[in-house]
């Protein structure tokens, strides 16, 4: 899937995917359940936290559809190694081979794919830094908040979920400046 005009929602499915199968990364299935059971999920925390700051509005260059470019073939390499994961993780989930450890480590590797390949990105113009750089942050927070999971408390696990909603702001933020960049270039 890549980033289009007229798919939000699915970027938003996405994304919310992304960010449930990273949480769940070192949790047990008992662990889990018992949460589940004791407390209702806090969804209008959720929503709130996933509120976006307004569209940064940046002068037009002669390099933005270049960059613009660059951003859209990112979306659909990341995407695809994206797919491909998920369907090797559910395979070996159905097979009963998937490991924690296995399950962990593939998805930082993914999270370093997905940083590389940021850094990689030869962006001439400010939108598309800016662009990049929340992009960016948010595979970084996601990477840490894997690396500092663990199943202990539930405040602390609560805590961690806030945080990652809070990345996914971001995230969403990103989305939202490139599909207004994208429309300035539309022909009016």
């Amino acid at each position: 899937m890549s980033i289009q005009n007229n798919k939000p929602l699915q970027i938003l499915a996405l994304v919310l995917s992304s960010t449930l199968l990273l949480s769940a990364c070192n949790k047990n299935d008992h662990t889990q359940t018992a949460q589940t059971e004791q407390q209702p999920p806090s969804h209008e925390a959720d929503v709130d936290q996933l509120k976006t700051p307004p569209v940064k509005e940046f002068p037009a260059t002669a390099q933005d559809t270049h960059d613009i470019a660059l951003l859209d073939e990112f979306d659909e390499k990341f995407t695809a190694m994206t797919d491909d994961m998920d369907n090797e993780l559910a395979k070996m989930q159905q097979d009963g081979t998937l490991t924690s450890e296995f399950d962990r480590n593939r998805k930082l590797d993914h999270i370093q794919s997905a940083l590389t390949m940021l850094k990689e990105l030869d962006l001439k113009t400010a939108q598309g830094r800016y662009i990049q750089g929340l992009l960016y942050q948010y595979w970084e927070n996601q990477g840490k908040l894997i690396n500092e999971q663990t199943s202990s408390a539930n405040a602390q696990n609560q805590k961690k979920t806030a945080i990652s909603v809070q990345d996914l702001s971001d995230y969403l933020h990103a989305q939202e400046q490139l599909k207004h960049w994208k429309d300035q270039q539309k022909p009016t």
